[in-house]
């Protein structure tokens, strides 16, 4: 990196850390300020993005909120401070922010690109499932998270996550077989043993106190 781009980079990273310390102080039009500097020495800086993106959104600037987040995957590597992996998180950042508020719309077109671009990280993948789920795709988010075991199968919650996706489709002997691996895989995982809880009890004939 050239010495113009550290110094760059250096300035936008003053101006974001300035930023933070505004919000952790209560100073939310400070804080925006900061992120609006930010911004103005590098538009492509990720983190900045991603936060003025979530400001955005919150001041119900719905259709800027959605454009500087998708705006996050057109970028270079160069635009997180630790390259592709930084990047990818930051865009899941911004799916998971989008999740949280119950944008699934929005989250699923973010999630879609991002696993089209960034094509091994299991998160992005998720974020597609839960999204699709969501929105009543099924099919797609059992399609999502089986790409996802692919890369990583031995990975416990993405067995559960696509246990749970199976269920709401309506395909419960598969989401049995699916539900009670995960419950093998950690017995001691909440989520995964109420999971098989309810799958079961959806056959009348199946005996589910053992995993209560």
């Amino acid at each position: 990196m050239g010495k113009e781009f550290k110094e760059k980079r250096f300035a936008v990273q003053a101006e974001y850390a300035e930023s933070i310390f505004q919000t952790s102080l209560g100073n939310v039009e400070a804080s925006i300020a900061a992120l609006e500097r930010a911004l103005e020495i590098d538009s492509e800086y990720a983190p900045a993005i991603l936060s003025m993106g979530s400001v955005e959104y919150q001041r119900g600037e719905l259709n800027r909120g959605k454009e500087l987040f998708l705006s996050l995957l057109s970028l270079p590597e160069s635009a997180a401070d630790d390259g592709e992996r930084d990047l990818a998180e930051i865009i899941d950042e911004a799916g998971t922010f989008l999740i949280e508020k119950g944008r699934y719309s929005d989250g699923l077109e973010l999630y879609r690109a991002a696993v089209n671009r960034f094509t091994d990280y299991t998160f992005l993948y998720q974020g597609v499932g839960c999204c699709a789920d969501h929105e009543g795709l099924h099919t797609e988010a059992i399609s999502a998270l089986e790409a996802s075991l692919k890369l990583e199968p031995e990975n416990q919650e993405l067995v559960n996550d696509l246990g749970w996706s199976l269920f709401e489709a309506g395909r419960l002997d598969d989401a049995k077989q699916m539900l009670a691996k995960a419950v093998e895989m950690n017995p001691s995982d909440v989520l995964a043993r109420e999971n098989l809880r309810i799958c079961l009890n959806a056959f009348p004939e199946e005996d589910s106190k053992e995993y209560r």
